[in-house]
């Protein structure tokens, strides 16, 4: 039921608009899914597969490489 209530109304994108957003290839994403690695996902049924822009989003800032210059204006 936690599963449930945190789903809410969030969006939820293909695999191909995931790919679009992130230039991955659709056949590395079905990859990391059959490996659990990469960005989290919902399984809906065998052959329906659907992401949350939130994880997305999460996974997407998990990514992000600071300069030295932002680095340097942090401190």
């Amino acid at each position: 039921m936690d599963k449930e209530r945190k789903l809410g109304n969030q969006e939820l994108l293909k695999p191909e608009d995931v790919a679009r957003i992130t230039g991955l290839s659709p056949e590395t994403l079905a990859q990391w899914r059959s490996q659990k690695r990469g960005i989290p996902f919902i399984k809906i049924s065998r052959n329906c597969v659907r992401y949350r822009q939130a994880d997305l989003d999460s996974w997407l800032v998990e990514r992000i490489v600071l300069t030295d210059q932002e680095q340097s204006e942090r401190r």
